[in-house]
């Protein structure tokens, strides 16, 4: 569950989860927009590529580009600090709203990507090449996941997906999007492996 699913989630009794994934999103969240070249489409920073593997990458190789990547869209929520405030008052015995929890569906339609929004997502996803695999629209879970070619990810999010080390693989620059969907998505989870590795190690 990434940053947009667990902040709704928290008006189940999840509050230290959406505490966490709130300030992930600020990390990650589509915040800077960039216009690369004089007649090119303006485009948002999505995330950071991790830094996990920094010291490697210098002898890095790109990954086939035939390497199929599975990978999952997550969107963010708008109103960011009106759900902040909502989701303490519903956690404070002192407050009227004190566990007067919300329904997923209501804090979607409160807080989440319009269904138009969503849409043009999965349009600029197809559009790219990318497959769509499976999708969620209208609750504290929405998501889009698909699957592509590292040749299709590198030129659909402008990176260039290496491989530091056997069975590892991470973007070497940081994704970007059309600008239009600056706010509207949160983050992709699989374009980098790393994560997974880490949790494996511990």
């Amino acid at each position: 569950m990434g940053p947009a699913h667990t902040a709704r989630a928290t008006l189940f009794r999840l509050l230290p989860v959406a505490l966490l994934a709130t300030l992930t999103l600020a990390l990650f969240g589509c915040a800077e927009s960039s216009t690369p070249a004089a007649n090119a489409v303006p485009v948002a920073r999505i995330q950071r590529h991790s830094g996990a593997l920094n010291s490697l990458m210098k002898k890095a190789k790109e990954a086939p580009p035939d390497k199929v990547l599975t990978m999952e869209l997550e969107f963010a929520n708008h109103d960011q600090a009106e759900l902040d405030r909502l989701m303490a008052e519903v956690e404070d015995p002192h407050s009227k709203r004190y566990h007067q929890w919300l329904d997923p569906k209501e804090v979607h339609a409160r807080f989440g990507e319009s269904q138009d929004q969503f849409n043009a997502v999965l349009q600029w996803l197809q559009a790219q090449g990318l497959a769509v695999t499976d999708q969620n629209y209208g609750s504290n879970e929405d998501y889009i996941r698909f699957t592509g070619t590292v040749a299709q990810v590198d030129k659909a999010f402008q990176v260039h997906i290496m491989q530091p080390e056997f069975e590892l693989y991470v973007p070497r620059e940081d994704p970007f999007m059309p600008a239009q969907f600056s706010g509207v998505v949160a983050r992709i989870n699989g374009l980098d492996n790393v994560g997974f590795r880490e949790v494996e190690s511990r």
